[in-house]
């Protein structure tokens, strides 16, 4: 990775499970839950990757508006 535009969802993932990057970032939530919420949207994006004609549901937004509104939260200028 050059650069941390580079990386992916399941990158994020792997790095923020690691304890001492967690405790890093010094947010108050609690690390399961975010994980969570960041493998949701992960999987959003992977089937919306996919090109299906469909349009987007409603349904199919929450994971990644929980992860924005999670985000949010911690730092209200994202």
């Amino acid at each position: 990775m050059h650069s941390a535009a580079n990386l992916t969802f399941g990158v994020y993932k792997h790095l923020l499970k690691v304890p001492e990057n967690w405790a890093a970032l010094g947010w108050g939530i609690d690390q399961e839950h975010f994980l969570a919420a960041l493998e949701e949207c992960r999987n959003f994006r992977n089937g919306l990757m996919h090109f299906s004609p469909d349009p987007v549901t409603e349904e199919q937004l929450r994971p990644a508006q929980g992860l924005l509104e999670l985000l949010r939260s911690l730092d209200p200028q994202i």
